[in-house]
Order: structure tokens, then sequence, then C-alpha cells
């Protein structure tokens, strides 16, 4: 099953690289939840489709040229690490701007996924997961 639930990870972030936040969310569960990185200003959480919306229009709403893409896949047992790169420019200020932020996607349910808990760094993600960084 670990590996369909990659492959479900990786179609997620496809979809919303190709069609933002909306064409992404077939792949979520109607009562998913999104737990943010302890540093993030707003929310730690975010429930259902409305909240990953939230979170969506709170990320672009602080960049100019907002990027979001998933660089490497694991197959965590139960879970999927996934890294990402976050780019863009701070808002009004054309500082570029890139980050390495990591997720583990666990909760999946008939082929969605329903829940994720955001980390700061790569190496802090694959840590929670039991993975070697």
């Amino acid at each position: 099953m670990s590996q369909e639930n990659v492959e479900i990870v990786r179609e997620a972030n496809a979809a919303y690289v190709a069609g933002g936040m909306d064409a992404a969310l077939p792949f979520f569960t109607d009562d998913t939840v999104l737990y943010s990185i302890p540093e993030w200003p707003d929310d730690p959480e975010y429930r259902g489709h409305d909240g990953l919306r939230r979170l969506d229009r709170q990320w672009r709403e602080n960049f100019d040229d907002f990027g979001f893409e998933a660089q490497e896949l694991h197959d965590a047992g139960d879970s999927v690490v996934s890294l990402h790169a976050l780019t863009g420019r701070t808002k009004d200020s054309g500082i570029p701007m890139t980050m390495q932020i990591g997720a583990v996607v666990s909760g999946f349910t008939d082929g969605r996924i329903g829940a994720q808990r955001l980390f700061p760094s790569w190496g802090s993600a694959l840590e929670a997961a039991g993975l070697e960084d």
C-alpha cells in the first residue's frame, strides 16, 4: 500500500503545480487536516478543503511569484515524506526566497490524503518519519 500512497502524493503535488489548490483537493479527504510548522504566524492547523484553501491564500498573499513543488518523495511505511521547494519573492520587496520544507503525509483513506504535518526543513521531516537525513 505504501507505494500507492507515494503515487497519491505525487499526483496531488502535480495537480497543485498544474492547477492550484482547487485542482489538488480531490486528492484530500473532506476532513483532512494540515498541521503547519510551529514558526508559521497564522493558524497551527487547517481543517478540511476550506482550511487548505485558506492556507494557500495566506501563502500567496505573502509572496509574489509563489512556487511550491515536490522535489523528493520517500516511502515511510504508513506515511510518505514529501520534500518541497518553495520559491518566490517576498511581497512588495523583490527579495527572492527559496526554502526547503518537508511534509509527513499520512492518514490515507480510500486513496486520499487524510493528514499532513509540515516541518521547517527536509531533515526534520525525515527525522519525524524515522528516516535518515
